[in-house]
């Protein structure tokens, strides 16, 4: 009976010793994957202050897009007027046709 107890003994030691082996590798695993998720997090940072610049960029272009579409009708109203002008009051006094 002393004999099964140490080979019990035994074993047991070995499987604790094969699970502290096996601990050690896992918590060394944790921390790669840590810093893994951390570098991951800092660029998913960046990738959203980037994508928050580009958004502002667009609205910028977007912005000046309507203020050039506003100036090229203040010009074509300013550009009709004066044809208008032009057209009806010709210099030897004669009107034109419109």
């Amino acid at each position: 009976m002393a004999r099964w107890n140490d080979e019990m003994l035994d074993r047991l030691a070995d499987q604790t010793q094969a699970n502290t082996e096996g601990i050690a590798e896992l918590k060394n695993v944790v921390t790669r994957l840590e810093a893994k998720v951390d570098a991951n997090a800092e660029a998913i940072r960046e990738l959203r202050e980037g994508q928050a610049m580009m958004m502002q960029i667009v609205m910028k272009q977007q912005s000046s897009i309507e203020e050039l579409r506003h100036d090229t009708r203040t010009m074509q109203a300013d550009v009709r007027l004066l044809l208008d002008v032009l057209t009806r009051n010709y210099p030897n006094g004669h009107q034109g046709v419109n």
